[in-house]
């Protein structure tokens, strides 16, 4: 066992199995390595999304070049490799929710929808059927243990990477099975050990968000011609009700987009609101009118233990990735719901996004950010 590889995973009890899913980049390649330097048996496997036989080459992280190199990735480490389809519950548990939230006037989360149901789902329960232990990826964030063995999420070591916000929603049960052995390194210390190891992903390009991007279209475009959607068409107005354009639905929009609103204004204008009992988006020309310091969640699911009901609790709040951590005070409701107070306003708080609540490195929950 190498001494970086026992620094940042555990060694392996005798016969133990992990599950590695292997996207075909770097940063999954190296944590399947990381895990076999430690003893584990490790089983590498590529989900399969969706159809991406049409899809060009490195547009996709289930595309056919991808998949290649992931199987590449496990003859050079001498694992086996698996490709598991689960395109029909992908579509139906993060796509056709995402499009229903886009309907609605509100902007999606589907990456925390997929590492909830999907990566972390689907893949964990195959996982057991095959007798794996525990289900590793190459996310940077780390699983500490306390020393009682309840596990708690953190923040990734490397600033500029760190994908906790991602996995903010995963319960306990299923935290206590998962491997981050990146959690610990740098980006660049993990291209370093790719190449070191002669892994053919040493080089490969980052591949986040791959998997919901479609080539000359945006995602929200793409869902609506895959579900076949009709939105309804409404208009585009001032502060002061005047209309000033048509829109053919609300998916184009989001809280404080200023690009492609199609009004050829000499003003900068904004997004500031989405209306949809009529489907109207409201537009400002003024900056100050996108911040707020006050917002609410619903949906909201704790990794920590909650604060009683009305009891205040000061934490950070993020409200989107790599967007700095604001200092607030939340306040437990009822049925889920929390009210947020940000002791520094933020600028286009987006419904339908996530807020994840941190203490420190620590992540204590998640929920999602309701309208007004």
């Amino acid at each position: 066992m190498s001494r970086l590889s026992s620094a940042v995973v555990p060694p392996s009890p005798a016969g133990s199995r992990v599950v590695v899913a292997l996207s075909g980049g770097v940063d999954s390649s190296v944590a399947a390595a990381l895990l076999r330097d430690a003893g584990w048996e490790v089983i590498g496997v590529t989900l399969r999304l969706h159809d991406c036989r049409d899809v060009p080459a490195g547009r996709s992280c289930c595309a056919e070049d991808s998949v290649a190199r992931a199987r590449a990735v496990a003859g050079r480490l001498d694992i086996p490799h698996y490709v598991l389809d689960v395109a029909r519950e992908f579509e139906r548990q993060v796509l056709r929710p995402a499009w229903s939230t886009y309907a609605g006037g509100r902007t999606p989360s589907p990456c925390l929808l997929c590492n909830e149901r999907i990566k972390f789902g689907l893949l964990l329960a195959w996982a057991r059927r095959l007798g794996a232990d525990r289900v590793a990826s190459g996310h940077y964030a780390r699983v500490e243990r306390s020393s009682d063995g309840e596990p708690s999420l953190h923040r990734g070591d490397d600033p500029d990477k760190d994908q906790s916000y991602f996995l903010a929603g995963l319960d306990r049960l299923r935290l206590a099975a998962l491997f981050f052995p990146l959690g610990r390194l740098r980006k660049t210390t993990v291209r370093e050990l790719a190449r070191a190891r002669g892994l053919p992903t040493a080089d490969a390009r980052d591949s986040q968000n791959a998997c919901l991007t479609q080539p000359g279209r945006s995602f929200a475009d793409a869902l609506r011609e895959r579900f076949a959607a009709s939105p309804r068409p409404g208009v585009i107005v001032d502060e002061a009700g005047s209309v000033l354009a048509r829109h053919d639905g609300l998916h184009h929009f989001t809280i404080g987009q200023h690009r492609r609103l199609g009004l050829g204004s000499p003003r900068r204008l904004w997004v500031k609101c989405l209306r949809r009992t009529d489907a109207t988006v409201v537009v400002t020309d003024r900056a100050d009118a996108l911040l707020s310091n006050h917002l609410r969640i619903t949906g909201t699911h704790w990794l920590a233990a909650p604060p009683p009901d009305g009891a205040p609790l000061e934490c950070a709040v993020q409200l989107r990735y790599r967007a700095p951590p604001i200092p607030a005070t939340v306040t437990p409701g009822t049925g889920g719901t929390v009210a947020i107070t940000l002791h520094r306003p933020a600028r286009a708080v987006a419904p339908g996004q996530a807020a994840v609540l941190y203490d420190g490195d620590r992540v204590l929950g998640r929920g999602w950010i309701d309208a007004d």
